[in-house]
Order: C-alpha cells, then sequence, then structure tokens
C-alpha cells in the first residue's frame, strides 16, 4: 500500500529527525510503501518566497543576532546543517519535494496514495506545528484513501484549539478509520473535544529494536565515548547541571554531551555544526547512565535500558513525560527541580525485565492498530 506520511517539522531535533525515520521503517516492514511529506521548518506564505528571505527567517528564529549579520548565507547554513541533513537525505526516504504552501498540499493527491498517515510527535500541538490547518487531512478530497493518525501528539493534556479550530478538525477526523495518539490524555482530549475513539500507542521509535539503531551505526562507523554518562538537554540551567554533578560524582564517570553547547559556550560557527544523528545514537548506546529533558532522550534511555534521570519540561510539555513513563512503571525517575534529586534515586534500579514486558505489550498493541487499520477498505 503507497502511503502519504505527514509528520512534525523535524529541522534539526534528533528526536524528531529519528521518529520520522522509525515511521517510515516500521511501515516497511509491514511490506508497506511509504512516502514522507516533506514540510519545511518555517511556515511560508502563499506567496512565492526566496531562498534569500527562507534563509534570514531561518536565521532570525534559530540563531544568534549577533553572529548572523556576519555569516555567509547558504554555505554556512549548508555547514552546521550538514551532519543532520546527511541523514535525513540518506535515510529519511522517500519524502516528496519541499512542501510550502497550500497549492502544493492539494497536488500532492495526485500520487494516488492508498492511505495518508498523520504522525508522530506534536503534530495536532496548535500553537507549535505551523502546518496545523493541514494535520487532519482536510486537504484530502477523495473519500477512497485511508486517513488515520499513528502517535499523534497534543503535546499538551489542556485544549488549545479556537472555537473554530476544534469545529473544523472534529469535522475532519471523522473521516479517519484510525486516531491513535502517542499520550493517554489524549484519548480523552479525542474523545471529549472531536467525540472520537482513539487508541494509545508507543512513539514509532520504540517500535524498532535496538539493533535497528546499531545497524546505521555501525553502518556510518560511528566511534564512541570513554565517557559513561550521557546528558542530553535541550534547556541547560543550574538545576540540571548541579544534577549531572551530583550524578557524574556519586557514579564515577564523566559526563559527555551529544547535542549542541550551550549557546553561551560557543565561539564560532564550528560549535554549532550538529552532531551527526548516529554520534546521538552511538550516546545512548555506549552510556552508563542517562540525564535528559527531553521527550525522546528518555524514550531512547527505556529502549537501550539505560538507568536515567528525567528533568521535567514545563515549558516544553509535562504530559508527553507523564504518560512514557506511565507506561513504564518508570514516574519515579521523572523531577522538576533539583531538590527532587537524591543519591538514592540516582542509584535507585530499574527492573529492565519488567520495563521490557511491557515495551513488548505495548508493541504489539501498536503493530497491530496498524496492521488493521491499514487493511483495504471494503
Amino acid at each position: 500500500m503507497k502511503i502519504a506520511v505527514l509528520t512534525y517539522n523535524f529541522n534539526n531535533n534528533y528526536g524528531g529527525m529519528l521518529q520520522a525515520y522509525a515511521m517510515l521503517e516500521i511501515l516497511k516492514k509491514l511490506n508497506h510503501e511509504p512516502e514522507h511529506l516533506l514540510v519545511p521548518s518555517i511556515n511560508l506564505s502563499k506567496n512565492a518566497i526566496s531562498r534569500k528571505a527562507i534563509f534570514k527567517k531561518y536565521l532570525k528564529e534559530n540563531f544568534f543576532s549577533y553572529l548572523s549579520s556576519r555569516w555567509q548565507e547558504d554555505g554556512e547554513k549548508a555547514l552546521i546543517e550538514k551532519n543532520t541533513r546527511y541523514f535525513i537525505d540518506k535515510y529519511i526516504t522517500p519524502k516528496t519535494k519541499p512542501i510550502y504552501t497550500e497549492r502544493h498540499f492539494s497536488k500532492i493527491t495526485k500520487n494516488n496514495y492508498d492511505a495518508y498517515l498523520v504522525g508522530s510527535d506534536q503534530v495536532w500541538r496548535a500553537k507549535v506545528y505551523r502546518y496545523i490547518d493541514y494535520a487532519f487531512l482536510g486537504f484530502v478530497k477523495s473519500n477512497k484513501p485511508i486517513l488515520m493518525s499513528y502517535a499523534a501528539s497534543f503535546g499538551v493534556d489542556t485544549w488549545d484549539y479556537t472555537e473554530e479550530q476544534t469545529s473544523r478538525f472534529k469535522a475532519q477526523i471523522q473521516r479517519f478509520s484510525g486516531v491513535a495518539v502517542r499520550e493517554d490524555s489524549g484519548v480523552e482530549l479525542c474523545k471529549k473535544y472531536f467525540d472520537k475513539e482513539a487508541v494509545h500507542v508507543l512513539d514509532p521509535t520504540m517500535l524498532l529494536d535496538p539493533d535497528d539503531y546499531r545497524r546505521i551505526i555501525k553502518e556510518e562507523n560511528e566511534p564512541g565515548d570513554q565517557r559513561k554518562l550521557l546528558t542530553y538537554i535541550l534547556d541547560l540551567n543550574e538545576d540540571k547541571q548541579s544534577i549531572i554533578d551530583l550524578a557524574s560524582s556519586e557514579l564515577n564517570i564523566q559526563p559527555f554531551q551529544v547535542n549542541l553547547k550551550p549557546k553561551e559556550k560557543m565561539s564560532g560557527i564550528q560549535d554549532m555544526i550538529y552532531p551527526t544523528v548516529t554520534a546521538w545514537l552511538k550516546g545512548f548506546d555506549d552510556a552508563e547512565y542517562v540525564i535528559t529533558d527531553s521527550f525522546h532522550g528518555c524514550a531512547f534511555a527505556i529502549l537501550f535500558n539505560k538507568p536515567f534521570i528525567a528533568y521535567g519540561n514545563k515549558a516544553r510539555g509535562m504530559a508527553r513525560f507523564n504518560s512514557l513513563l506511565k507506561i513504564f512503571g518508570l514516574q519515579n525517575r521523572l523531577v522538576v527541580s533539583k531538590e527532587e534529586i537524591t543519591i538514592e534515586k540516582i542509584k535507585e534500579k530499574i527492573d529492565w525485565t519488567d520495563v521490557n514486558s511491557r515495551l513488548s505489550q505495548y508493541r504489539n498493541i501498536s503493530k497491530n492498530y496498524l496492521i488493521e487499520t491499514l487493511q483495504e477498505k471494503k
């Protein structure tokens, strides 16, 4: 079955890139022919916009104003993104040409897809996803294709849609053959506001085995790191640094990071080059312990069976953390301040036999949902 996959615009976010990769891979394993709908990370108007204007907007939203004035646009951007772009070009395949406008969305329906799948990640978070108007597949006018979601996320457990959006998307989602969300709170939101039943499923990154990721690590000949305390922190502050320092001291292992340095520690453009995606994966594979404030940081720590502490990120949304950790009975690994951290909590053992049993159970639920929903329409 030929399937169009509309997911979150991942930009240079490792979790975003890997969920897009995993979604395609699991559909391929189920003998389908998925194609990634490539939407850019910036919201473009319906009017044609030059590459120069696109890049200036990109710089304004993502980098520091005091540096942007001295960068050569195309060359420097290509350097910064060379590693993440390499992964997208090589591994997130097949994919369409970039889709910028409403006209482009309408045009892709001429590709004769058998199904349209929206997900995963925060494709239903209205205040974050730039393409929310297309996230309920209203641009698909034909009733022939299967419409569905997989691990779509509202990002939060409160309702942030306008009345008009609620009414419009409620009508559109009624056409879906199946609705699957990433958080348990999403099941309740779908029922309450859309009057639509939903299934709670795993993030697609967790449908693949660690060996699936090790295969591409090996393919890229990614070197390891002798340091064993992996820190994947999106928003570093004093609280989080103190937890890292305490864990390093008590566990007698050195910290290392697989994402960009904090901006105050950057000295030039070389510090702004994103590490490779396989270096990020290798970090989880090699680590003895993980400290993260990222949803996908938690997901990969669990997947690779690494003890971890998750620092809840209220600004980015707590529902994702709570739902994920509840599945595996690991709510005690979540903190929201350094005052909650003790030596005992850091050293507390995780029952990986129980965790992996739960993972197997939820994988079956998640895969069965995909198999059943993607059956040919009667």
